[in-house]
């Protein structure tokens, strides 16, 4: 009976491990994600500084939007 429990008691530390090396993966690839996002985030908002600062009045503002609309495909 002992060598039942002993061998319930592996199965059991095994399964744990391998729970918990799932998780360290979901966390890392979680981490992974979450740094890709900030990166688009800081691209968006160095592009829309960038505008800002190209940007000073209405005519500039409709000079871009045509250069934009005319080179759409370029963006995408």
């Amino acid at each position: 009976m002992k060598n039942f429990y002993m061998d319930f008691t592996g199965i059991i530390i095994d399964l744990i491990d391998k729970v918990q090396t799932l998780y360290e993966w979901f966390l890392r690839m979680f981490g992974h994600i979450v740094h890709l996002i900030e990166k688009v985030k800081e691209i968006v908002l160095d592009f829309i500084e960038f505008i800002k600062d190209a940007i000073s009045n209405e005519e500039d503002l409709q000079a871009f939007l045509k250069n934009y609309s005319d080179n759409e495909h370029y963006f995408i």
